[in-house]
């Protein structure tokens, strides 16, 4: 059988994007992915669209997040077509409250400068909110309305990236990749479990753990960062929102109030805590009180991975030929997903890809 000429390490909805872009573009691709491990990104993503929920003033990544969010729609129609999987798009908007008078004047000039960058957001006073909101906490004050963003279903869109890059060629196998494998400076394929695959590149996309591969170039500061979530019935007679407020959020999804989410270091611990979920909950419910009383149908965590940046690490490595990564994307995997893998495979096959990189560019960590 022929080599690939990219396997792909890592099977979550990073590699996954970047296989089916790849086999889109003829590149003979392979994913290896032996199944999540406990705590894995994807499974536990509750889906968020959000941009802007995290930025900050003259961010230059923050037109990359924001083209990334919109390039969705047109990927959902694709997927549709190809797939018959609806990945459940829904982008009627993101808000985020002020729940104490301290935090009204930071997010109003958060407001202001989004505006002036000419990204569509407004604030809403209280009366506004009341009435787009009706269910909200008593402690609002108002909040940032972003009408554009939204939401996904990750693990359908997982389905439908795999199930689009099957049908474009691309060969997913069960498969324990253990270590990178070279020859002088440029890869040579990857050492697994079953034998040694080669390859004409490699590219790493396993999320948290994609620093415990074995020969991968150091440093690489991708280091798991735990986020507790949980669901409940959603208020009943209160409309579909998303809602970031106190340090969490509720979104709703499938008739469930998905809340979150606590952000720890506690290396590759996976499993949830009374007081990670209290937490959570108690968030929730200063957003929607109506969550006071309604039975938690299920509690999970997963593995952020983080960098020191809070940046993806996006591209070809600045020394080792043929090897390229794809990972570090924290808290914005689902809202990267679809970009990273349009960007991978444009620079894999020598295209232009007209945004600045040098902000997730794999060099930043190493020492000149």
């Amino acid at each position: 059988m022929a080599h690939p000429e990219a396997i792909i390490v890592g099977g979550g909805i990073i590699g996954a994007s970047c296989a089916r872009s790849l086999a889109a573009r003829g590149v003979h691709t392979t994913l290896l992915d032996h199944g999540p491990e406990p705590g894995a990104a994807t499974p536990a993503a509750a889906g968020m669209l959000a941009p802007f929920a995290e930025a900050k003033p003259e961010d230059p990544f923050l037109s990359f997040c924001v083209r990334a969010r919109d390039l969705y729609a047109e990927l959902a129609a694709e997927l549709w077509d190809q797939t018959g999987i609806d990945i459940g798009l829904w982008n009627e908007g993101v808000l985020q409250v002020a729940l104490t008078e301290a935090e009204v004047p930071p997010l109003k000039s958060a407001v202001a400068w989004r505006r002036q960058g000419g990204f569509a957001v407004d604030w809403l006073s209280l009366d506004e909110l009341r009435r787009l909101v009706p269910g909200i906490g008593p402690e609002a004050m108002g909040g940032a309305y972003a009408p554009e963003d939204g939401a996904l279903d990750p693990a359908a869109l997982r389905s439908a990236l795999l199930e689009s890059a099957r049908a474009n060629g691309a060969d997913i196998r069960s498969e324990r990749v253990e270590r990178l494998l070279f020859d002088g400076e440029r890869v040579s394929g990857v050492r697994t479990a079953d034998g040694v695959r080669s390859a004409g590149a490699v590219i790493l996309a396993a999320g948290a753990w994609s620093p415990r591969l074995g020969g991968v170039p150091g440093p690489l500061p991708v280091e798991p960062v735990r986020g507790q979530l949980a669901a409940l019935a959603w208020p009943t007679g209160e409309r579909a929102n998303i809602v970031y407020a106190g340090g969490g959020y509720v979104l709703a999804r499938h008739g469930e109030a998905v809340a979150g989410s606590t952000m720890e270091r506690v290396g590759f611990t996976a499993e949830t805590t009374e007081e990670g979920i209290a937490s959570v909950l108690l968030t929730a419910r200063r957003i929607f009180p109506a969550l006071a009383g309604a039975h938690v149908t299920r509690a999970w965590a997963g593995l952020r991975p983080v960098t020191p940046d809070g940046r993806p690490i996006l591209g070809p490595d600045p020394v080792i030929r043929n090897l390229w990564y794809a990972t570090g994307h924290g808290r914005n995997g689902i809202l990267l997903a679809g970009m990273t893998g349009d960007v991978v495979a444009r620079l894999y096959i020598g295209e232009e890809v007209e945004y600045d990189l040098s902000e997730v560019g794999p060099g930043r960590f190493r020492k000149s």
